[in-house]
């Protein structure tokens, strides 16, 4: 399973749902639901079936990714002996040049190790995100997103290619925000293609799924969230239209004892369904393969103290 996370927190991330500890990470507080679901389906598999998860965001803030860098260097073991990685707040005072130069010798040392060589260009990658001023969990991204927009695709696209070669061609289930599962560059401005859809033109089949609720009550990052008709949040959910004009979550007054709405955009019968007016006047298939929208969400559970920024 692929999770829109920060990489660095990976092997945290696996020894929690395969039941290797009990401990769960908080800086994957906000994957809490999805994280123990998972742990819990891996309860009574074998070893050798028990799902894994892999995590292809950028890392940040900058902790984050000194905290990879430093995980890689000792994966290295022997091979990055004579490469001297400072301590935190000797790191962060370097130049965005000399923490360049430090991944470029750990990446000379290794060139037959293509796990590490991915995960070292995430690192060099969010070091030139956070630079930028886009930290993540800090503050919300600054600058032009003509500039800034592409390096997460990048690092989130050639993370998913790598999982996606390790697997062998074995089918991957992947989490992601809508914008990020849009396979159109309609939608996000400046040019700016989704990793979705760079996988899908190069290839890659997509089976992409926006997932969308009528109704409920959640949070995200420390704020209430309420989905309901109307709301500026939601909009996107009830301006989803059949044919004629109505809104997909009036379906559920018409049929009140079902929970769930399922469409499959490839379909005929379902290709003219449009998409909410703030968006271009396309249709829903031009983006997504499929929607579901449920009755009500559950709210997700809260595991984040945002008192302490954790």
């Amino acid at each position: 399973m692929i999770l829109e996370e920060d990489q660095v927190y990976g092997t945290e991330a696996n020894a929690y749902v395969q039941g290797s500890t009990d401990i769960f990470p908080h800086n994957l507080c906000l994957r809490a639901d999805i994280l123990g679901q998972i742990r819990e389906f891996n309860t009574n598999l074998p070893a050798g079936e028990k799902v894994r998860v892999h995590l292809v965001d950028v890392d940040s803030p900058l902790p984050s990714i000194y905290q990879h860098l430093q995980d890689l260097h000792q994966k290295l073991g022997s091979a990055a002996a004579a490469i001297s990685v400072p301590e935190l707040p000797e790191f962060m005072g370097w130049s965005l040049r000399q923490q360049k130069e430090l991944i470029t010798a750990l990446k000379n040392v290794s060139i037959d190790q293509p796990a590490i060589l991915n995960e070292l260009e995430t690192v060099d990658l969010s070091l030139k995100w956070y630079n930028m001023g886009n930290r993540l969990d800090e503050n919300p991204p600054v600058g032009f997103q003509k500039y800034f927009g592409p390096i997460r695709e990048d690092v989130m696209t050639k993370n998913a290619r790598y999982v996606l070669s390790e697997l062998n061609g074995r089918p991957s289930l992947v989490f992601f925000g809508g914008g990020h599962g849009m396979k159109t560059s309609d939608f996000l401005g400046d040019g700016l293609t989704s990793w979705a859809q760079r996988l899908n033109d190069s290839g890659t089949k997509v089976y992409s799924l926006s997932i969308l609720g009528a109704s409920g009550k959640g949070f995200w990052h420390g704020q209430p969230l309420e989905y309901k008709e109307g709301s500026q949040r939601y909009e996107g959910v009830d301006g989803y239209r059949f044919e004629d004009g109505v809104s997909l979550s009036s379906w559920f007054e018409t049929y009140p004892d079902r929970g769930i709405l399922y469409a499959d955009l490839r379909t005929d019968e379902n290709a003219k369904i449009g998409l909410p007016s703030v968006y271009p006047d396309i249709p829903a298939s031009q983006v997504y393969d499929g929607l579901v929208i449920f009755k009500e969400f559950t709210p997700m559970a809260d595991a984040c103290d945002f008192s302490t920024g954790q």
